[in-house]
């Protein structure tokens, strides 16, 4: 375990909170993994009015609102599920630290560790123009930067200055594969829904791992 998640992730730190019909629905440790609660934080798990369990924590030292993670049945039946993403922002002072990048790894390692669930899925938002500022908009190019994945949108696969290294590109990930990919997509990406394969043989994770051997992430004991 790296030193960044030595100081900010411990399991014994986080409180939870379980509405009564979820008691034994996986030990608090697991739930903490899989919201990816930072120490210091109160974990909320419980029913919402969509039919999914919620995974909400509070930290108002290190978050300007709610992290919010929701887990909903999958669409092609039986015991699978997909965790959905939402809401994660930082205040300002803790941004840079790696921090949220650690907390969606130890999301990703449980929820492929407790086996029934394929995927994680997220709306990831922002554009070239919502780079900067209190409210930057960013998560189109760091969860396609995690792994997350999705087509090309197919006018980009048209558009006059993608690399000639690119022309080939089917999905997100191929075209984080190269430097040039990278930058075609920080200047001409866009909000996308994306999703990460937990089942392997997997793209996700292949690309997640050379992602966090090259930042030195090490969330598993």
């Amino acid at each position: 375990m790296d030193e960044v998640t030595k100081k900010w992730f411990d399991v014994s730190m986080v409180r939870v909170t379980r509405a009564p019909e979820l008691h034994g629905w996986y030990s608090d440790e697991e739930l903490i993994r899989l919201s990816g609660a930072p120490k210091g934080s109160h974990l909320d798990v419980m029913p919402n009015s969509d039919g999914q369990i919620e995974l909400r924590v509070t930290n108002q030292d290190l978050l300007c609102e709610p992290l919010v993670r929701r887990v909903s049945q999958a669409i092609d039946g039986g015991y699978v599920f997909e965790i959905e993403n939402a809401a994660f922002v930082l205040r300002s002072e803790f941004r840079r630290q790696g921090i949220g990048m650690r907390s969606v790894a130890i999301e990703l390692h449980e929820a492929k560790r407790l086996a029934h669930f394929t995927k994680v899925v997220v709306s990831a938002v922002g554009d070239s123009s919502s780079m900067s500022g209190p409210m930057a908009m960013v998560g189109y190019y760091v969860w396609a930067s995690l792994g997350f994945n999705a087509p090309v949108p197919a006018d980009l696969l048209s558009h006059p200055a993608l690399p000639d290294c690119c022309r080939h590109c089917v999905d997100i990930i191929d075209l984080m594969y190269t430097h040039a990919g990278q930058e075609f997509w920080l200047s001409f990406g866009r909000s996308i829904h994306l999703e990460f394969q937990l089942k392997g043989p997997s793209r996700s994770w292949d690309h997640f791992h050379r992602y966090a051997k090259k930042r030195s992430i090490e969330v598993t004991p």
